[in-house]
């Protein structure tokens, strides 16, 4: 029989028989969990970056940059499963600010992103303090506040106590139970900031913040290839325009107007000697002073057009007097504004729209008097361009609606303003004249090109 000690009433081997069987078990117990542990990290991990790798090699030049934010959308939504993402992002060299927002669809048919413009004034509303922190937040209750957790661009935690919302970016992005924010990491081209709204979001509110940094920090560059892309193709463009209307006016324009003068020059000589002759001299002169027309209006669309809010109504008020200079009606420019709370590019497509109408008074309608006017009404900017002339081939007002159903009026303006966001009515009285109103919102909002 075994002796007990005095000290420890069990037998010596059964102590150590039983800590060894305790400290296998918190042994296995504890490689099981890392085993767990470890393999789901690396299940994680792998699909981060098989996710991360796909976007990447989905992600072209050649298709576009619209084409590029949706097949990031459409990685994030995955990553996350949520249903709906924004992001805000202002170009720090052009001022420009952009939000692109997206709705999961539940018909496998891919995310569908839409692209509006920002006004500087309400880049407030999602560029908010913190800038350079992600966060998570949640709703406690119905009528409890968020509950947040946040880290620094290094993962490091951050107190946030005291943050709050403000409660217009509270009304843009509504509804949501849970809210993750991402710093884009621009460096000095961008500002910008993702939201994911209803994310499934683990235990681990860190983890999830650390993962979609990780996600866009590899995706970001790509994107903004992408972008310095697109903007070099279009300064080039413009650049390449530019010099092709410097050549149309000292070369072919200034030919064609030396061709014109001297028609004029012989109509004269051979006013006595020859009528029939005078006559096709004079059908000539018409003809020439016409294409002469022509080709400056071809120059002007030509030439790059940049306009910035404080410029646009001198812009428009000179676009007028020239208008009058070169055909000889009259034409008068009314407003009281002094500049308008529109981006650059709505402020070049409304230069463009009043181009176009002007241009299309002078070819077709035949009119002598024309009043163009600027007005805020309503919460709109309104554009009108009134003219005595032919007017259009129906009697009538006729909104955008009924313009695009019947297919009447300026196609080219209805399209531009469609590009605006805005509204086109045409009114015409066949005869005595016509007159076109273009409505665009203060707040403007329009589809990117």
């Amino acid at each position: 029989m075994l002796k007990r000690s005095p000290q420890c009433p069990r037998p010596v081997c059964s102590l150590f028989h039983a800590d060894g069987v305790v400290l296998r078990s918190v042994y296995i117990l504890l490689a099981g969990f890392l085993t767990a542990y470890f393999t789901r990290s690396e299940k994680r991990f792998r699909t981060e970056a098989t996710a991360i790798a796909s976007t990447l090699s989905r992600i072209d030049v050649r298709a576009g940059l619209r084409r590029t934010v949706t097949t990031v959308f459409d990685t994030l939504l995955y990553l996350f499963d949520a249903q709906r993402a924004m992001l805000v992002v202002r170009d720090n060299a052009t001022g420009q600010a952009f939000l692109w927002e997206v709705r999961r669809n539940d018909d496998c048919t891919g995310p569908a992103v839409r692209m509006t413009h920002l006004q500087a004034e309400h880049l407030s509303t999602y560029l908010f303090a913190p800038p350079h922190a992600s966060w998570h937040a949640v709703r406690a209750g119905a009528d409890a506040g968020l509950k947040f957790v946040a880290a620094d661009k290094d993962g490091r935690q951050l107190s946030c106590d005291a943050w709050t919302i403000p409660s217009q970016f509270v009304s843009a992005v509504e509804p949501f139970k849970e809210l993750l924010s991402l710093a884009v990491p621009g460096g000095k081209d961008w500002a910008g900031r993702l939201f994911l709204m209803n994310p499934a979001v683990a235990a681990d509110r860190y983890s999830a913040i650390a993962l979609g940094d990780r996600v866009l920090r590899h995706l970001t560059p790509a994107v903004q290839n992408v972008y310095r892309v697109r903007r070099l193709r279009a300064s080039a463009s413009a650049i390449e325009r530019g010099r092709i209307a410097r050549e149309l006016h000292d070369g072919v324009i200034q030919t064609v107007t030396g061709v014109e003068m001297q028609v004029a020059a012989l109509s004269l000589r051979l006013a006595d000697e020859s009528p029939g002759v005078l006559q096709e001299l004079n059908r000539l002169h018409i003809t020439l002073r016409q294409e002469v027309a022509r080709l400056r209006d071809f120059m002007q669309q030509m030439r790059p057009l940049e306009i910035e809010p404080d410029k646009l109504v001198d812009a428009l008020g000179e676009f007028v007097q020239r208008f009058q200079r070169e055909t000889g009606i009259v034409a008068r420019f009314v407003t009281q504004l002094d500049r308008v709370a529109l981006s650059p590019r709505a402020c070049r497509e409304i230069a463009r729209i009043l181009e176009e109408a002007l241009v299309n008074i002078r070819r077709h309608s035949g009119a002598r008097n024309v009043v163009v006017r600027l007005s805020a009404l309503g919460g709109d900017y309104r554009l009108s361009i009134d003219d005595d002339g032919q007017g259009f081939p129906f009697a009538g007002r006729l909104s955008q609606a009924d313009l695009d159903s019947t297919r009447k009026g300026p196609l080219v303006i209805n399209e531009r303003v469609r590009q605006l966001g805005g509204a086109l009515t045409v009114e015409s009285e066949p005869g005595r004249g016509a007159r076109l109103e273009i409505a665009v919102p203060v707040s403007h909002h329009a589809s990117y090109r």
